[in-house]
């Protein structure tokens, strides 16, 4: 594929094939449209001219897109305005959106970079949904890689991090529009290669005067430390590559192994629901590394991608698997990692697989009687005759004595202080204590039915029933106590 004329300038030529290799090794489908993420700059501007040179010779189509991240007021209407007629200039499609970034990182209790990658992330997944397109391409160069494996260092990144951004990745499906293929077909690129194809091209690319502010980590690296480091090693962004494609390589003989414990370990993977639960007892019987490489991988199931998940963060899940049931952190991208009497669970907060209806206000019910929740479950109280084996109760139904109860009774949930005495038991024990002990996440304790007669707690739903309401061989009356679901 020739992607230029006998007139165009051998660096040029150079910098187009190197990018074309790239697409190639991406598997980019040259039937099929991408879109080019232009901010204006060289990098981006070297992207979006090389693109078009690319879809001219046989290549994909192009679609340029800009997010407006309303941060430099004028400047940034400016770059969009610039984006637009370089695409306009090119013959190409231009699709742009924008909002106002402070704003949302205030909301969402992120930092400015966070939320300013998350906005254009989901523009960029909702503009390939609607046109149809297989991946979104950036201007990410050599320089942005030793940047990000360094920031990643200095974060406190495990092997993941080091190893960088990837030539092709995927966004969360949570940040809008769908999960996102993104193709970096710069990334063996240096920086100073796009600003002299810019050069050559006659392209004057846009200044973000942010950039060289060092309120920005990253800008404090690019700034201050990598010169320090340029002094050392004058290759030292090449030096760091290597470290990345080290740390790549090592990953990937890694993950052979954790693919082979997958299997065992996988107790239920919920695509429906983005929910992943593992085998506890499986973790804490593997060994150190390979246990926080499966954490890893539940994550990226659950959240679809390994994006802001921090070593810290793996840490903290393996100490948590380790310490017991009922034990929880909330993860990056809105999962919940929770720890249970026999399994580990990974969900987007809200999503977990509760067996336990929404929470209620108290409400008097009729013994016998039912009553339906909302969320597809039933509570239902009723006489029946007295069974064979008493002990056959389980986690969905329990046997009481219905003279203990009385006609009437409340159905509600948990409240401060609250003690029952469980079945077996002499004495009674605080509430909070018994859901520990049983393992019951700390999610799920506040909607957990529990029905409580003039004497005291009666039953506790999925637990026990009180040893006082306990069926005796002078019991006349049984009463069966069922949450069920509902049909």
């Amino acid at each position: 594929m020739s992607t230029g004329t006998p007139e165009t300038p051998g660096h040029v030529l150079s910098v187009r094939n190197a990018i074309n290799t790239a697409l190639g090794e991406a598997a980019v489908d040259a039937d099929r449209s991408v879109l080019v993420a232009v901010s204006g700059g060289a990098d981006s501007m070297t992207a979006l001219d090389a693109m078009q040179a690319i879809s001219a010779a046989g290549g994909p189509r192009v679609i340029a897109c800009h997010f407006n991240h309303q941060m430099r007021g004028a400047e940034s209407d400016a770059d969009e305005e610039y984006v637009r007629a370089a695409a306009e200039a090119r013959g190409l499609t231009y699709i742009g959106d924008g909002s106002d970034v402070s704003a949302y990182a205030k909301d969402n209790r992120l930092s400015v970079e966070d939320a300013a990658r998350r906005l254009r992330y989901g523009f960029l997944g909702r503009v390939a949904q609607s046109e149809d397109a297989q991946a979104a391409i950036t201007g990410h160069t050599l320089d942005d890689q030793a940047e990000t494996v360094l920031l990643h260092i200095v974060r406190g990144s495990g092997l993941a991090g080091v190893r960088g951004m990837r030539l092709v990745s995927q966004t969360p499906k949570r940040w809008g529009g769908g999960s996102l293929t993104i193709v970096r077909p710069l990334l063996r690129l240096r920086r100073e290669d796009t600003e002299q194809y810019c050069r050559d091209r006659g392209i004057v690319p846009r200044m973000d005067v942010s950039n060289e502010s060092t309120t920005f980590a990253r800008n404090r690296l690019r700034l201050n430390v990598m010169p320090e480091l340029e002094a050392i090693n004058p290759r030292v962004a090449d030096a760091i590559t290597r470290l990345s494609d080290t740390a790549a390589e090592e990953l990937a003989a890694l993950n052979e192994i954790v693919d082979e414990l997958w299997e065992h370990v996988l107790d239920v993977s919920d695509p429906e629901t983005s929910s992943v639960t593992l085998d506890r007892k499986m973790l804490q019987i593997t060994r150190p590394a390979l246990r926080r490489s499966l954490l890893r991988r539940a994550f990226v199931e659950a959240a679809g991608t390994a994006i802001d998940l921090l070593r810290s963060h793996i840490t903290e899940m393996d100490r948590l698997a380790e310490s017991g049931a009922g034990r929880s952190i909330d993860l990056p991208h809105g999962i919940r990692f929770e720890t249970r009497s026999h399994t580990v669970m990974f969900a987007p907060v809200g999503q977990e697989d509760s067996p336990y209806p929404v929470p209620i206000e108290p409400i008097e019910i009729s013994i016998p009687g039912r009553l339906e929740f909302s969320g597809g479950k039933t509570l239902v109280v009723e006489l029946v005759e007295r069974p064979d084996d008493l002990t056959a109760d389980s986690q969905s139904f329990h046997y009481a004595a219905a003279d203990a109860i009385g006609s009437a009774a409340t159905l509600r949930n948990r409240v401060e202080g609250d003690r029952f005495q469980p079945l077996g038991m002499d004495t009674d024990t605080r509430l909070k204590d018994l859901f520990v002990n049983a393992g019951i996440p700390r999610t799920w304790r506040d909607r957990v039915p529990i029905i409580e007669c003039e004497r005291g707690i009666v039953w506790v739903a999925g637990l026990r029933i009180a040893e006082w309401a306990r069926v005796t061989p002078e019991t006349a009356q049984i009463l069966q106590i069922s949450l069920e679901e509902s049909y």
